[in-house]
């Protein structure tokens, strides 16, 4: 369970950063960043904008596909928590890697 809980923190940072920050998605955000005009494509600009607000929904994603039994309510109060748990935790990841890699190219 811990090896299934340590993955989907790596996937639901891993899917943030490609979603947000990536060549591959570039055509998409480009899509949703030239049609603000009506408030579903600005919502949808916003959401790609923001590597925060990403990785609720990338959190929650990964906690759907690995959270099959209940751990601690009951199953779909858990995936709530869950996939807020990789969220929160996938940004520590990234604070973490941020801060190791500027390091790394400073010195």
């Amino acid at each position: 369970m811990l090896f299934k809980l340590l993955c989907g923190l790596i996937l639901t940072e891993a899917l943030t950063e490609l979603v947000v920050k990536s060549e591959v998605f570039s055509p998409i955000r480009k899509f949703f960043f030239d049609r603000r005009a009506s408030k579903v494509f600005n919502k949808i600009h916003d959401l790609l904008d923001c590597g925060y607000c990403t990785s609720v929904w990338a959190g929650w994603f990964f906690a759907f596909l690995f959270v099959n039994e209940s751990l601690f309510f009951s199953r779909y109060v858990d995936w709530f928590f869950v996939g807020l748990i990789f969220h929160r935790l996938s940004n520590l990841l990234h604070n973490i890697y941020d801060r190791v890699y500027k390091g790394f190219i400073n010195s």
